[in-house]
């Protein structure tokens, strides 16, 4: 989806009007983010993303006064717990109306999330300024977007904001947007998915499956290497800050399996008649009550670990090892993050 200027849209049923657009690139993802204005003339800032199910996802952002450090891994804000989950550097691709950028300018942006998943945080370095936003996802039912054009509205009003406060977010609990060109080289993928479907020396697809509640479906591959535990590691070592949350359903064996969770996926590693495999979709195909798998005496695990509040603590601290590394190198090498929002 991609408005235009001077398009009408409702949020909450208050009236909105299109007046700027950013178009930023970050590897190989491309995605907008808008300037709209409301009757009232509050300023604020929608993202819109295309998941990998071809589903539009809104963010709406709000100019953040509080205090963050980026060189922080994670903080705490009132009563919220926040972790940084995404952190890269994106150029302007393409641009509509009077946003204070210019082709081809970059900014570094660090994005945090809540513990509860509501609330993102976003921190955007600039040349010679920072700025902070706030933001939330907000539900398909809480937007609509109309065909009307308000031509004159839009070239009235002008920018309220540098352009720092445009928001480069990507959050998401998923694997979004549109292929592009890569901008950078040498960084690591932040989807489980894309992972193992280009190490094809490691891993082989053996099957699709769907969900028989909300047809979203899940791929199954089967791994070469001999055991879970170097089939997780290899996965937490090949997304390194994609990882969000590692789990086991008994924190004592990893017998039944052990669950990563990415913004937007989840994966199973499990072994069954001497084989490794994964199975890999996104959240969307777990979260509801129905479904199978490939070894449908495996659901009960692949949903038990999905939803268990019982975190793996080794390979939990595997995977913050290998997030700082890679956090590190990038930040020693000046490279940006892999994949987009």
């Amino acid at each position: 989806m991609r408005l235009k200027k001077g398009q009408i849209l409702y949020i909450d049923n208050q009236k909105y009007t299109v007046i700027n657009m950013i178009e930023f690139a970050e590897d190989t993802w491309v995605w907008q983010e808008y300037e709209i204005v409301s009757e009232t003339g509050l300023h604020r800032w929608l993202s819109i993303e295309t998941n990998e199910n071809n589903q539009d996802e809104f963010y709406i952002y709000d100019i953040f006064r509080g205090i963050v450090k980026t060189s922080e891994i994670e903080f705490t804000l009132g009563n919220k717990k926040y972790e940084l989950y995404e952190k890269g550097k994106a150029v302007v691709k393409d641009y509509f109306g009077n946003a204070d950028v210019d082709k081809y300018e970059s900014c570094e942006f660090y994005d945090y999330i809540s513990e509860d998943k509501k609330t993102i945080i976003s921190v955007e370095k600039w040349y010679g300024e920072t700025e902070k936003s706030i933001g939330e996802l907000i539900e398909n039912y809480r937007i609509k977007i109309t065909d009307e054009i308000d031509r004159t509205k839009a070239s009235t009003i002008t920018t309220n904001t540098s352009k720092g406060t445009w928001k480069v977010i990507a959050i998401a609990i998923l694997v979004v947007i549109f292929p592009f060109l890569a901008v950078f080289s040498g960084s690591s993928s932040k989807s489980i998915q894309k992972y193992i479907s280009k190490q094809s020396s490691k891993y082989t697809y053996v099957t699709s499956v769907t969900n028989n509640t909300n047809n979203k479906k899940a791929k199954v591959y089967k791994s070469s290497l001999k055991t879970i535990d170097a089939t997780v590691k290899d996965i937490i070592d090949g997304v390194p800050e994609g990882i969000t949350k590692t789990t086991d359903i008994d924190s004592s064996t990893d017998d039944d399996g052990i669950g990563l969770q990415t913004k937007k996926e989840y994966a199973y590693i499990y072994e069954e008649d001497g084989k490794i495999y994964i199975q890999v979709s996104n959240k969307k195909y777990v979260d509801s009550s129905g479904g199978s798998t490939y070894h449908s005496s495996r659901y009960i695990y692949y949903r038990s670990s999905y939803t268990s509040s019982s975190q793996s603590s080794t390979y939990n601290d595997y995977a913050y090892s290998a997030r700082q590394k890679s956090i590190n190198s990038r930040t020693s090498s000046g490279g940006g993050t892999s994949s987009g929002k």
